[in-house]
């Protein structure tokens, strides 16, 4: 299974547009793995976790989704989903033939799609339907389980998928997890856990910080959750309590957490 991080950050990007503080002014000097897009995932080149910056992070990056044939949707939040960008699947803006995309995730995000495209569109080449937490569904080669997530929305969703090989957790924009979603990601191994860390040396009720990171580093290992060889990925970045990266990698390193940049490709 490829993975390929469109973007790592969170709702305000790093360095944040209208802020010069220290992270964010030594972010713009270094450039490189500090500067990070709203965060997304691109797995195999056909699916796709979360949709917005992706104009950005396919020019920066040299990311294509003309294959993408499934937009999994975690939330509603603006900066996990622009519906807008969906502008870009139709002629004139692609003058190539698409496949037909399903866009699943949470009612509250569907919705929001659904105002502007419908539930279905032959011309922007996609249709829709909801996923709920205790589903599991299979699609094109995929098996995608919804869990449910802690955090500001009407319906929270983090994924397990799985291709058949690999599996991962794709856990952005929640708290600890409910006594229910953990019990429910504990039916599954591992290959990369792919974990919210918005809130660094901060406190959120809707995010986690390194202290939630590291606490379930250590759970994920001692329950047996992780296969050999696995993963252990923070992502989704804020830059009011998480340093640039270098210095995060040296916070989070020891622990046997690697820290996601913008751009990054890996196999797993």
């Amino acid at each position: 299974m490829k993975l390929f991080f469109l973007g790592t950050g969170a709702a305000e990007g790093y360095p944040a547009p209208f802020c010069h503080c220290d992270n964010c002014e030594l972010a713009r000097q270094r450039g490189g793995r500090s500067l990070r897009l709203r965060s997304s995932l691109l797995v195999n080149d056909d699916l796709l976790i979360d949709c917005n910056d992706i104009v950005a992070a396919c020019a920066l990056y040299g990311a294509k989704l003309d294959q993408v044939t499934t937009l999994l949707l975690t939330h509603s939040h603006s900066d996990h989903l622009d519906p807008i960008e969906l502008t870009w699947r139709a002629y004139p803006f692609a003058k190539t033939p698409l496949p037909m995309m399903a866009v699943l995730g949470p009612w509250d995000a569907t919705e929001r799609v659904e105002a502007v495209w419908g539930r279905h569109s032959e011309h922007y080449r996609l249709w829709l339907a909801d996923l709920k937490p205790g589903m599991r569904v299979e699609r094109n080669g995929y098996t995608v389980t919804p869990f449910a997530a802690t955090h500001g929305t009407a319906c929270p969703t983090i994924y397990a998928l799985s291709d058949g090989s690999r599996t991962i957790l794709y856990s952005t924009d929640t708290a600890r997890y409910r006594d229910d979603t953990w019990e429910a990601i504990q039916g599954l191994r591992y290959d990369a856990v792919i974990i919210d860390e918005t809130m660094g040396r901060g406190q959120g009720s809707t995010h986690m910080n390194i202290a939630d990171v590291t606490h379930y580093r250590g759970l994920f290992e001692r329950e047996g959750l992780l296969n050999p060889g696995a993963l252990f990925i923070a992502h989704h970045f804020s830059h009011g309590a998480n340093p640039p990266y270098e210095e995060l990698c040296d916070i989070l390193g020891p622990h046997d957490i690697i820290v996601a940049y913008d751009g990054w490709q890996v196999e797993i």
